[in-house]
């Protein structure tokens, strides 16, 4: 079987960890490598965070790269109500004990794009800092992108905790109108899907029960969850692993085509996903966008994953740094 090449970048963050857990357990996917974003915390913190996720799967193969200090044109905003101090409270990681990379993640992505006799996929489940910058730095390699899996945005509803946009384009909205207007193909995971994607707080002990990581994806959804909790949701919503699971199998999510822009001047709808349902203004769709989810078989595909992450750990550990 060939597997799919990705590149992740991520701002860790208790759903992007449950998201590299499930790259790194796929027999579909070749992770090429993890870049680091400023969103859910500062980069120091997101970058150790993607590394102790990585040490805690002995996957030190796996070369991690950190991203840009900040967006492009607006101030740091982080999501420390919902992530914690460190980004990702909640269970005690390892420190990690390979180095980060000496590249830059945009330049580590253009190299790894470079390097790759095939089309590669982008998955972004944060601020679309590093993804924009690298198609502004590097425009023919474009061409080396099959597509750009993203978590972000909604067409129905935002969650930033400021206006009515959703937290990932908000962060960098001037990152997200250079992605969705670059012409690349764009897959969609807002909330709109995610939302509804969840982990629910009784079928935690299932992940308990199925090992250590399991135990790990538990502890996960027990810190993030805390919130969801106490306003009445039915479960934890696991927002960026839906990229992961789409790109496993697509089968698991209703998708609609349709034309997706940005809002860059709103007072209070800045950084909004404005998606055109129906194609009644005519524009060309430039995304497939994600409406609705099986959960439970997602919620199995999250179960095996455990299982699958331990069976891989420490596969390539005696080649560690080397990529």
């Amino acid at each position: 079987m060939n597997k799919i090449p990705i590149l992740m970048d991520c701002d860790p963050g208790h759903d992007d960890a449950i998201a590299i857990i499930l790259a790194l357990s796929s027999e579909k996917l070749n992770v090429l490598g993890i870049t680091t974003a400023c969103g859910n915390q500062t980069i120091e913190k997101t970058t150790k965070n993607a590394q102790g996720i990585c040490e805690f799967l002995g996957r030190r193969d796996v070369p991690v790269a950190q991203g840009r200090k900040a967006p492009l044109l607006t101030p740091v905003y982080t999501a420390g109500i919902a992530h914690g101090e460190s980004g990702l409270d909640g269970p005690q990681l390892p420190e990690p004990a390979v180095p980060l990379q000496e590249e830059s993640a945009v330049v580590f992505m253009a190299r790894k794009l470079e390097e790759s006799g095939e089309p590669v996929t982008l998955v972004p489940t944060g601020p679309l800092t590093n993804i924009a910058v690298l198609l502004l730095c590097y425009p023919h390699l474009i061409q080396k992108i099959d597509r750009i899996v993203l978590m972000g945005g909604s067409v129905v509803s935002g969650c930033s905790g400021r206006g009515a946009s959703e937290f990932n384009i908000m962060v960098d909205p001037y990152a997200a109108d250079i992605v969705f207007t670059s012409g690349i193909p764009i897959v969609m995971m807002g909330l709109d899907v995610t939302n509804f994607t969840t982990i629910g707080f009784d079928e935690k002990e299932k992940f308990r029960r199925a090992g250590r990581v399991g135990a790990l994806v538990a502890d996960l959804a027990d810190y993030f969850g805390r919130g969801f909790e106490m306003v009445g949701w039915c479960g934890v919503p696991v927002h960026d692993a839906c990229t992961i699971a789409y790109l496993i199998d697509p089968t698991l999510f209703t998708m609609r085509e349709m034309n997706v822009r940005i809002d860059l001047s709103g007072e209070f709808t800045m950084g909004s996903t404005v998606g055109d349902s129906y194609g009644v203004e005519g524009r060309e769709a430039n995304a497939l966008v994600g409406l609705a989810s099986d959960r439970e078989r997602f919620v199995e595909l999250l179960l095996g994953a455990g299982a699958g992450a331990e069976k891989g750990a420490g596969r390539n550990e005696q080649n560690s740094g080397l990529n």
